[in-house]
């Protein structure tokens, strides 16, 4: 047992040195004195993969101790922050900004009529109309642009004036079934896409899926029963959702993961 205990040892600051030497995901939201700070430009110097900020102010990048990550956005001073090993714990890490003030080299002033109270200072004060469609009057201005299965489904189901005998005939026929089964397929290759580029990296080297099984992983969870859309906007429930996931995954593929 005496002669077992030293080689143990040895093996546990193996392990934890290689440890160190991995990647993990960086999780913090940047900020300024007052609020959040929304698509900062956020790098890793040591690996030079970069990200921005969401509108939360939230980011993640991989990193590991002693990496140090630049933060930059315009109107701020440019900040590298060290990241340390507690970071990768259970708090959450904030890093915070500093405005810089912009000063105007020279300010020229030029005559004008106003008093200084507003109600009577908006009165003299011209502004030109922004031209577009809204501001023109145009059909549907300002309406979200269709993709195309949409597009087909609200022609299908559409009627303009008189009699709806379009959608009736297409419901007869079963048209709209069908354009229905298109839409539905469109919008699940959108799910799908959503979580491809934003995890892969985690379902990689965190989660340890090998990466010509991504792909079909990526299938498996969105395909679960359990599966909520409501996970595409919640980046720590979709990570929970996906690690629960990969277990599953891989029970199902033992010749591979054990």
């Amino acid at each position: 047992m005496k002669n077992i205990l030293p080689s143990i040892i040895c093996l546990f600051f193996i392990i934890k040195a290689t440890a160190q030497e991995s990647r993990k995901f960086f999780y913090a939201t940047i900020q300024d004195e007052v609020s959040v700070v929304s698509n900062a430009h956020v790098i890793n110097l040591n690996t030079k993969q970069g990200t921005f900020t969401n509108n939360n102010g939230e980011f993640r990048v991989l990193a590991k101790a002693n990496d140090t990550l630049q933060i930059s956005f315009v109107g701020y001073e440019t900040k590298n922050f060290v990241v340390d090993v507690n970071h990768f714990g259970m708090q959450e890490n904030y890093i915070q900004l500093k405005k810089v003030p912009i000063e105007l080299d020279e300010v020229a002033i030029k005559k004008h009529n106003l008093l200084g109270h507003i109600s009577s200072d908006t009165k003299h004060i011209k502004s030109e109309k922004e031209i577009n469609a809204e501001t023109l009057n145009l059909p549907f201005a300002g309406s979200r642009i269709l993709t195309p299965a949409e597009r087909r489904l609200h022609t299908a189901t559409s009627s303009y004036g008189g009699i709806a005998i379009d959608p009736l005939l297409n419901w007869i026929s079963g048209r709209i079934k069908k354009l229905k089964k298109f839409k539905a397929i469109e919008d699940r290759e959108k799910r799908i896409e959503n979580i491809r580029s934003n995890y892969h990296i985690l379902i990689e080297h965190e989660l340890k899926v090998l990466k010509e099984d991504i792909d079909r992983f990526i299938y498996f969870a969105e395909s679960a029963n359990d599966f909520n859309t409501l996970y595409l906007n919640n980046d720590v429930a979709m990570i929970t959702f996906l690690q629960k996931k990969s277990k599953e995954f891989k029970n199902l593929n033992p010749e591979k993961y054990n």
